[in-house]
């Protein structure tokens, strides 16, 4: 397991439950240290943990991560892999870097599929960058952490689906929490609303995570991704659309927002606490 963020660390936490043998690295001993008191193993770098591992597990923040450690020439996964182990990405990256991944990984004869996951282990959904069958007895090792695998149909596809899934979830949320500042305008409870609405056709994902600000439910929003990341992949989804000939009504504003985000004081927290800024943004003056 190489990445030991909140996703990551979930997922090392209940391989470690399930009682499989997990090596961990990453550059913050800070959070590499208790998933070792939990009983996993260290390793100094990707490329020594490739080396005791049948199958490598990376949860990084982006593309550029995920082609550095995958491909690092000195220290990477690939140095180490050995013959017929394989790497399985489950961050979030665009369908290009399963190309450069792939292609490499072939040429080596060492096996690569793109794994995004929504939710936390041990319930995740995994997105699976293939055919069933393409992760061979890799498929129960993550089965034995996710609620379940679902295929793809070919390499990258899991990358492309995630950024989809990151599309609408995002663009719900966004428009979750304007409707709630609407509310506010009115002298509505915006809490109130947010509960009339959960029981309404209106009330999903989108509305949940908006209405938790809301309702001052902080627990559930640190729990939630730090606005960078979604600024990240609401940028590749848009991306993505861009290069399939697509110009997304929906995924602009949100990419135009998150991008305002990242250039204030909200970038590393939780994303729903940019509903503070998106209420400076969306306020008229009085006329």
């Amino acid at each position: 397991m190489i990445g030991l963020g909140g996703m990551g660390s979930a997922l090392a936490a209940s391989l470690l439950a399930t009682d499989h043998y997990v090596v961990c690295f990453d550059i913050r001993p800070d959070v590499l240290r208790p998933i070792v008191e939990l009983g996993a193993e260290a390793a100094a770098d990707a490329r020594e943990l490739a080396g005791a591992c049948d199958v490598v597990l990376t949860f990084l923040p982006g593309p550029s991560q995920v082609l550095e450690v995958a491909l690092g020439s000195e220290r990477g996964v690939l140095a180490g892999l050995a013959d017929g182990a394989a790497l399985l990405d489950m961050s979030t990256c665009n369908p290009e870097v399963a190309a450069i991944i792939g292609q490499a990984y072939d040429a080596a004869g060492r096996r690569f599929v793109d794994c995004p996951v929504s939710r936390k282990a041990p319930n995740m959904t995994v997105l699976v960058g293939g055919p069933s069958g393409v992760l061979g007895p890799d498929a129960d090792v993550l089965a034995a952490v996710s609620r379940t695998l679902v295929y793809c149909g070919h390499r990258g596809a899991g990358y492309a689906t995630k950024l989809l899934n990151q599309h609408i979830k995002y663009s719900w949320y966004l428009a979750s929490a304007e409707a709630l500042l609407i509310a506010e305008a009115m002298g509505l409870n915006a809490g109130e609303v947010a509960d009339a609405i959960a029981e309404c056709s209106g009330g999903d994902s989108g509305l949940t995570t908006a209405a938790a600000y809301f309702r001052h439910d902080t627990e559930s929003v640190r729990n939630r991704a730090p606005a960078s990341t979604i600024t990240k992949d609401s940028a590749l989804a848009e991306r993505m659309a861009t290069n399939a000939g697509i110009r997304s009504r929906t995924l602009e504003p949100v990419v135009d927002f998150f991008q305002s985000v990242a250039a204030s004081e909200f970038r590393d927290r939780a994303y729903p606490e940019s509903t503070e800024l998106l209420q400076r943004i969306r306020s008229m003056p009085p006329k």
